[in-house]
C-alpha cells in the first residue's frame, strides 16, 4: 500500500470494553421492558375477558326489579314497560332507555332507574297529577293532567276537578289533547285556588272562546284565553260585590269593565 493510501485509511480504533458492556446492558434492559409491557398488556386483556364473562354470567343478571311510586300506573305495567323481564345482564342495563320506556306510560311524568349490584334494578316513578276531566259526548270521560296528557277513563268528575268541554276528542291514554284544547288548558292551569271550588265546567268553542259554568249555575264569559289573571280578579270582585244568581251571566271579556246580565239567547 502506498504512503498516501495509508494516510487516507487509518487503522480502526478499538472500543473501550466498558462502553461496549454498557451498550449491551442498555439493549438488554430495553428488551426486558418490552417483554414486561407485553406481559402487562396480555394480563390486562385476560383480566378484561374474565371480567366481561363474569359480568355477563347469570350471577349478575337482572333478577329483581323494584318499583317505587307507581300508585296509579301499577307495578306490573312498569316492570313490563322497563323491558327487564328477560333478566338481561345488569352491566348492559341502559338506565336512560329504561326510563324513557317507563315514561311512555300514561300516568308517568318522570322515571329514575338505579342499578344495585349484583342483580337488582330500582325504578322510581313520579306520577302525573290529574287537573280536569274531558267531557266527551257519546264516549267515556277521560282524566287529563295540566299539560293535556290523557291519563285514562273516569266515571264522573272526582271532587276538586273541573269538567273541560273542548272541540276535540281525547285520544288513547298517553296521548295529548289537540291544539283546540289549549285555551281550556290555560284556564284550568291559571284558575286561582279561591275560584276552583266555584267552577263546575270550562267550555271552549270551536273559535277558541271560553266560558265557565259556576256551581250555582251562573255563567261566565271569558272570551279569548288572554289576560286571564286580570279576568279572574274581575270575576272574584263581581262574585263578592254583586253575588249574581242563575241564570245571570258575568262577562269579564274586558276585565276592567265586568258586566252582569241575562244570558244572550
Amino acid at each position: 500500500m502506498s504512503k498516501v493510501a495509508e494516510e487516507l485509511d487509518p487503522e480502526p480504533v478499538s472500543m473501550d470494553p466498558r462502553i461496549l458492556q454498557r451498550r449491551v446492558d442498555v439493549t438488554r434492559q430495553r428488551g426486558r421492558r418490552r417483554l414486561l409491557a407485553a406481559g402487562v398488556v396480555a394480563g390486562l386483556v385476560a383480566v378484561a375477558a374474565v371480567t366481561w364473562g363474569a359480568l355477563h354470567s347469570p350471577l349478575f343478571a337482572t333478577r329483581h326489579v323494584t318499583v317505587v311510586g307507581a300508585i296509579r300506573s301499577g307495578v306490573d305495567p312498569v316492570v313490563a314497560a322497563s323491558g327487564l323481564t328477560g333478566e338481561p345482564p345488569l352491566i348492559d342495563v341502559d338506565s336512560g332507555a329504561v326510563a324513557s320506556r317507563v315514561e311512555a306510560l300514561p300516568w308517568v311524568a318522570h322515571a329514575t332507574v338505579t342499578r344495585h349490584w349484583p342483580d337488582t334494578v330500582t325504578v322510581t316513578v313520579t306520577e302525573r297529577v290529574p287537573a280536569a276531566v274531558v267531557e266527551q259526548a257519546g264516549h267515556g270521560d277521560e282524566l287529563i293532567d295540566a299539560s293535556g296528557r290523557v291519563l285514562g277513563p273516569v266515571a264522573g268528575a272526582p271532587a276538586g276537578l273541573v269538567v273541560l268541554n273542548v272541540p276535540v276528542a281525547a285520544g288513547a291514554p298517553g296521548t295529548g289533547l289537540g291544539a283546540a284544547a289549549r285555551p281550556g288548558l290555560a284556564v284550568v292551569a291559571l284558575l286561582p285556588a279561591s275560584l276552583r271550588p266555584e267552577v263546575a265546567r270550562v267550555d271552549v268553542s270551536a273559535n277558541g272562546e271560553v266560558t265557565l259554568a259556576l256551581t250555582n249555575n251562573v255563567g261566565v264569559t271569558l272570551g279569548r284565553a288572554v289576560e286571564l289573571p286580570a279576568k279572574f280578579e274581575a270575576l272574584v270582585s263581581v262574585l263578592v260585590d254583586v253575588a249574581p244568581r242563575a241564570p245571570d251571566v258575568i262577562d269579564v271579556t274586558v276585565p276592567g269593565a265586568p258586566a252582569v246580565g241575562p244570558p244572550v239567547s
